[in-house]
């Protein structure tokens, strides 16, 4: 027989709604399963083969689930509130509100016909007043916990689109959205202070019992915990002249996890954003090239600035800041390869053990000076005992990353150096006696910064 699809499948479904077939029941005698879905996003007037290719899987699931006796908890919902939502609004003439609760409609009746066995008398939408006192009434609890601040910080601002967008959402230095130029602002935002819970969120990874190893471990590289020293640096003034008695205004602080390589620092690097680069370069020569060199750096993302394959540009800021290990006096340049959300926006670069640094030193013709060497190394037997700087540069083809022995490194040549490695442990602990740095933990997870997207959104 022909399969009369328009005849069954209303039969079935007005059966379905008739006797509230799939409505999770007030039974707690029975175990309980909980089936939910990414919700769809109504900018659109329907929906895409997208939905319910994604859709019906969970919908096996939750059919499964009560056969085999389960309470199921399975329904649908939308993420209603946001920029795409406003702007096709605009587009079509008309108020979000209008075309978002339109395209609900048109969506659920979609959702009906294909018979998906949802609670729709559990649907939520994100921008009913219902729903989203829930969001508001949660912010208030962090806000009352001291977990969500306002600061200012620089963001990504795409001027058509008038908002905020991620790192992720700048490619090639555009928005994804409408291709126009994005731009470096100054804005005013709050953020929920995710990064006090940063250790937690590592620990109970453990937990997740279940979850592939390979997800967990991205989620551990995302949290990124370093354990390293923040070492300080003295500024010198104009003239190259370092102070006496350096005040806080005079330090510059680099974190780091391998201050057993500070003999080899051969220039330091400041992030665009830095703080306090406009005081450094102002009124002289090299304040024009910085200048230049932060516009530009605002037309890349973060994401792209900081990949090892992206081509690394420079200025000479005129500054030099004092090696505290060795009392040495390398050049301050301000880079594009470093990023001012991790760490402290400054850099120690030693280019004979870092790919970036090694790169922008040949770019810019800088010293590569070997202190760390593998015995198989055939500089190592010239410069094993070497305290002394002895060769100052290297014909390499690339960084020497790996762990191995000290040379040209003063008292500690011959220890062997690395991440937590007995170098690495005595020159931390000589910086902590003459009280130029410390032992830390970093992690590169950052507060959540939250930004209403002009006016359709969570109030």
């Amino acid at each position: 027989m022909k399969y009369d699809y328009k005849a069954i499948e209303k039969k079935w479904q007005d059966i379905w709604d008739a006797e509230n077939t799939f409505a999770a029941k007030q039974d707690f005698s029975l175990p309980k399963y909980y089936a939910l879905v990414e919700f769809p996003y109504p900018s659109g007037q329907g929906l895409h083969v997208g939905h319910p290719r994604s859709y019906t899987a969970l919908d096996i699931v939750a059919r499964k689930k009560r056969l085999c006796g389960y309470n199921v908890l399975y329904h649908m919902g939308w993420d209603a509130f946001g920029l795409p939502a406003e702007n096709a609004a605009i587009k079509h003439h008309s108020h979000p509100a209008t075309w978002t609760y339109q395209n609900i409609d048109t969506q659920r009746a979609s959702f009906k016909r294909m018979g998906f066995s949802y609670d729709w008398d559990r649907t939520v939408v994100a921008c009913d007043p219902e729903y989203y006192r829930w969001g508001q009434w949660i912010f208030l609890k962090f806000w009352e916990r001291g977990l969500v601040e306002r600061r200012n910080s620089p963001v990504n601002w795409c001027p058509d689109c008038g908002t905020v967008l991620a790192n992720e959402q700048v490619i090639e230095g555009r928005c994804w959205r409408c291709d126009s130029e994005v731009e470096k602002r100054d804005l005013t935002q709050w953020y929920y202070k995710i990064t006090d819970y940063a250790q937690e969120l590592l620990d109970d990874l453990d937990q997740l019992t279940g979850w592939p190893e390979r997800v967990k471990q991205q989620q551990a590289n995302w949290i990124g915990r370093s354990e390293g020293a923040n070492v300080d640096f003295i500024l010198c003034d104009a003239e190259g002249n370092a102070p006496a008695e350096p005040t806080a205004d005079d330090i510059i602080t680099v974190f780091t996890t391998r201050a057993d390589t500070l003999f080899g620092c051969s220039f330091f690097v400041l992030a665009p954003e830095y703080a306090g680069l406009d005081a450094l370069v102002a009124g002289t020569a090299y304040e024009a090239p910085a200048r230049e060199l932060v516009e530009a750096s605002k037309k890349v993302s973060a994401v792209e600035r900081a990949m090892g394959d992206h081509e690394k540009h420079g200025v000479f800021t005129g500054r030099y800041v004092v090696n505290p290990i060795n009392g040495e006096k390398v050049p301050v340049w301000v880079a594009d390869y470093v990023v001012a959300d991790y760490g402290t926006g400054a850099v120690m670069a030693v280019p004979c053990g870092d790919q970036r640094d090694f790169e922008f030193a040949r770019k810019y013709d800088l010293p590569i000076i070997p202190i760390i060497l593998g015995e198989d190394d055939p500089l190592f037997d010239q410069l094993k005992d070497e305290q002394g700087r002895v060769v100052t540069e290297v014909d390499w083809p690339a960084a020497y990353a790996a762990e191995g022995i000290l040379v040209q490194s003063g008292p500690y040549t011959g220890l062997v150096g690395g991440k937590h490695s007995p170098g690495e442990e005595a020159v931390v602990a000589a910086l902590e006696e003459m009280g130029r740095g410390h032992r830390t933990v970093e992690f590169r997870l950052r507060d959540w910064l939250i930004s209403r997207q002009r006016y359709w959104g969570n109030p």
